[in-house]
């Protein structure tokens, strides 16, 4: 095996050295470690301080600054950079020089002060980093406190981070652990979308959390992560960080680990403030085994017949007297019989026709009345094909939550890459015991039957069964297989 396949992405930090481990860089390494990644560190100063606050802070020469960078450089192909303090003007010159020569994902933390108190970043250097090097950065984290001393106090969350994109970053997560609210909202403003991320909020102050925000974010971008799924990933394992802290000496430290993260630390993402914490209630699900998904009536009547428990009714490019008239039919097929029956989409539909279930698409969710729905006692599936859709499905409580394409799939024109059994497994250990499982994508009989050994309790299919020759041999080997 050539030794490079196992090599780890190299993150280089910049930032101060806290010798007390408890955040800057000490936070920084232990992040990048537990994530699988190599950390380069590039020290911009020693800080001297107690929890009474900061008596010394040791600037390192720009000269120095410069050095590491190039030795670092000379060894390591450096997949992402993280930035922290910034403390001296002509240090802040030197990072530009660096950003200007990488060509890579960039994160940065807008540290302007010592949390325990006793040192704040010179004004110069302030507005150097407003203007020089924030447009070379992909994205940018900051608290509220240093939101505000970057653009302006009283103005809002959304208008901040606005102004911090204007001048050039790709994306702006302003974090919400300063707040008075009981919930952690994050605000993100990119170019793909804004939207918040949330979880609930602990009593413990705990130090090192922004440090290990960014780090933790650096690190999966470098693990060529979307950003999207990187944000929610690394808000996870904050959240399970501040959920196991532990105390040392009189700080409470985050905790590291290289462990799977638990669905109690992922956050949730919705799209409008007004539906931050929202409580919604669907029906649960039973595990669904075979899932068939057929665009006929005809196909509902003759799969029901065939045995199949679960089935969904995807009518697409139809006009909707069309799809009423399948509608129709299809439930005077499943009445009376213990089958359970999901419309695509056309969830007002299923609402007045009384079907089980309605499955939406993330982009349906932009649209359906999820509280309707919720209110009209149906059933709620819904598609992910990523992290950041699962943060968006958790936040609506769905029934059950699917999850593909497991393999490549000639159904549809797909933007995303086959998840894979890996994935799938990871999934159904996260969601285990909180969702059904539904896998999709270029699933058939010899699939279905690897897929079984995950644990995930159901597999849906569009062509495997539709297109067989032999469609009613083709069913009953997978309901024999799924019992």
């Amino acid at each position: 095996m050539d030794a490079t396949q196992n090599q780890k992405p190299a993150v280089l930090l910049i930032g101060g050295l806290d010798p007390q481990g408890c955040a800057g860089m000490s936070a920084d390494i232990m992040t990048v470690l537990n994530h699988g990644c190599h950390p380069l560190s590039l020290i911009t100063g020693l800080t001297e301080q107690s929890a009474e606050g900061l008596t010394e802070f040791g600037l390192v020469s720009p000269a120095k600054v410069k050095a590491q960078f190039e030795n670092c450089q000379a060894d390591f192909d450096i997949k992402a950079i993280k930035i922290g303090l910034i403390p001296h003007l002509e240090i802040a010159k030197c990072i530009k020089d660096i950003l200007n020569k990488f060509n890579g994902p960039v994160i940065f933390d807008p540290v302007l002060g010592s949390t325990s108190g006793g040192m704040t970043v010179p004004e110069d250097v302030k507005n150097y980093i407003y203007k020089e090097i924030l447009p070379l950065v992909t994205v940018v984290t900051p608290n509220l406190p240093e939101l505000y001393a970057l653009t302006k106090p009283d103005i809002s969350v959304e208008m901040g981070a606005q102004l911090l994109r204007q001048e050039g970053v790709d994306v702006c997560l302003v974090k919400g652990g300063h707040s008075d609210n009981a919930l952690a909202i994050d605000f993100v403003s990119s170019t793909l979308a804004d939207f918040y991320l949330y979880n609930e909020k602990t009593a413990v102050q705990v130090r090192g959390t922004g440090c290990v925000m960014a780090s933790s974010l650096a690190s999966h971008l470098a693990s060529g992560q979307d950003i999207r799924d990187a944000m929610v990933l690394a808000k996870a394992y904050v959240a399970r960080g501040i959920r196991l802290s532990h105390k040392v000496g009189p700080y409470q430290l985050i905790h590291h680990s290289q462990q799977d993260i638990a669905l109690v630390d992922f956050p949730k993402l919705c799209y409008q403030p007004e539906l931050i914490g929202q409580t919604l209630e669907f029906p649960t699900c039973p595990e669904l085994g075979i899932y068939p998904v057929v665009e006929s009536a005809d196909w509902v009547k003759k799969l029901v017949d065939e045995g199949i428990k679960t089935i969904q009714l995807r009518v697409k490019e139809a006009d909707q007297d069309l799809i009423q008239q399948h509608l129709q039919s299809a439930m005077s097929t499943v009445a009376n019989k213990p089958v359970h029956f999901f419309v695509n989409d056309h969830w007002e539909m299923a609402i007045e026709a009384g079907a089980y279930g309605v499955h939406l698409g993330q982009e349906d969710l932009h649209d359906a009345n999820i509280k309707q729905i919720s209110e009209a006692g149906l059933r709620l599936g819904v598609s992910t094909h990523s992290y950041w859709e699962l943060a968006r499905a958790l936040a609506v409580n769905p029934s059950y939550i699917a999850l593909g394409p497991i393999y490549e799939t000639t159904s549809k024109q797909m933007p995303f890459s086959p998840q894979g059994i890996e994935r799938l497994q990871q999934w159904v250990d996260l969601l285990n015991g909180h969702y059904p499982i539904v896998a999709i994508g270029g699933i058939n009989v010899e699939r279905a039957e690897q897929l079984r050994k995950t644990g995930v309790g159901s597999v849906a299919m569009i062509t495997a069964i539709t297109k067989a020759n032999d469609y009613q041999h083709v069913t009953q080997q997978l309901l024999a297989m799924w019992q």
